[in-house]
């Protein structure tokens, strides 16, 4: 598994990989959630462990631990990790599927989507060159993935790939105004309540940070700039949150909950 921490670590680790929870990184995210990831009802837990070439997933009751069921699957895979806050990735918003990723290399990245019914591989793909998993549609049935660019390992574009179809969709979801390739580092992570929205805020070295607000039902996106007048390693101490009615995007401190930013959600 090729880790790309040393390449992510210069805003001060990342601020410690934001408080650790980041295992070998995927492509441009901080890597796989050792920890794996809870089904939306809370109940059950999903959790990849790649070793020696093969990845033993488990669902494990939440309550008391207790292991429902297992596979091992053929490869290095890992529950995909989104942002350095240690928010993880990959299940449906039914709970139904659970999608895995390989660490990714130049060559080719693979991913599997597995039934969390049963734990057994429902489809898999795989794409050539280094990519990782971003996001899911509210029904499911879209991928959003981010691609690493050939010239340069800090820039990528937001693609989606339609489960159903089992094929890329042509084109880079990017904002109108901000044509060009993405850079920067995932500090942090929330979706609207609907599961249409999946906000993201960004940190980028000698740039402002800014937060990627991708609509994964209508598959478009918005970038919005941040006027931020503190360091840039102050942001790994920070948690992107919604207001209580979702109107507005709250940059909070994590020791306190203080409100250090406030923007409007884009219509």
């Amino acid at each position: 598994m090729r880790s790309r921490l040393g390449m992510l670590l210069p805003i001060a680790g990342v601020v410690a990989a934001a408080a650790a929870g980041v295992a070998s990184a995927a492509g441009p995210t901080p890597g796989f959630a050792e920890a794996g990831v809870v089904s939306p009802n809370g109940l059950v837990r999903y959790v990849a462990v790649p070793r020696a070439g093969k990845t033993f997933v488990k669902a494990v009751r939440v309550s008391d631990g207790k292991m429902l069921r297992s596979v091992t699957l053929r490869g290095m895979f890992g529950v995909p990790l989104v942002a350095y806050d240690g928010t993880a990735g990959g299940l449906t918003r039914d709970g139904r599927r659970l999608l895995l990723e390989t660490a990714g290399t130049s060559t080719r990245t693979r991913f599997v989507v597995l039934s969390t019914r049963s734990l057994k591989a429902e489809q898999s793909f795989a794409l050539p060159g280094l990519w990782a998993y971003d996001a899911l549609s509210p029904d499911g049935k879209t991928v959003f993935m981010t691609q690493i660019t050939a010239t340069d390992p800090l820039r990528y574009l937001v693609r989606a790939y339609d489960l159903s179809a089992r094929r890329l969709v042509a084109g880079a979801i990017v904002d109108k105004q901000e044509p060009e390739a993405m850079a920067g580092y995932p500090l942090s992570r929330v979706a609207s309540a609907d599961g249409v929205w999946a906000y993201t805020l960004y940190t980028r070295p000698g740039a402002q940070p800014f937060i990627h607000a991708l609509n994964t039902r209508d598959r478009v996106a918005h970038c919005i700039d941040l006027k931020w007048e503190g360091s840039p390693d102050d942001l790994g101490a920070a948690r992107l949150t919604l207001s209580r009615d979702g109107k507005l995007l709250v940059v909070r401190a994590v020791t306190d909950g203080k409100a250090l930013m406030t923007v409007p959600v884009p219509r």
